[in-house]
């Protein structure tokens, strides 16, 4: 069985943090949708999130030091 795809709402409540940070990531690259529906609401995976966050996270810590 395929992983379930979420909307930006769904996914911010897995992660704990607002919809309008699920944007932001998304606007800053930090998040890339699994994919776009026809009427360009995004889908992610929620595994997928996760891992694209932690790389960014480990981006930033190894960037300070």
């Amino acid at each position: 069985m395929a992983p379930k795809l979420l909307t930006s709402s769904q996914l911010a409540d897995e992660l704990g943090v607002s919809r309008r940070s699920i944007a932001r990531y998304v606007s800053a690259g930090i998040l890339e949708p699994e994919l776009y529906t026809p009427g360009g609401q995004a889908r992610f995976r929620l595994e997928t999130a996760r891992e694209q966050l932690r790389e960014h996270s480990r981006r930033m810590r190894e960037d300070r030091e």
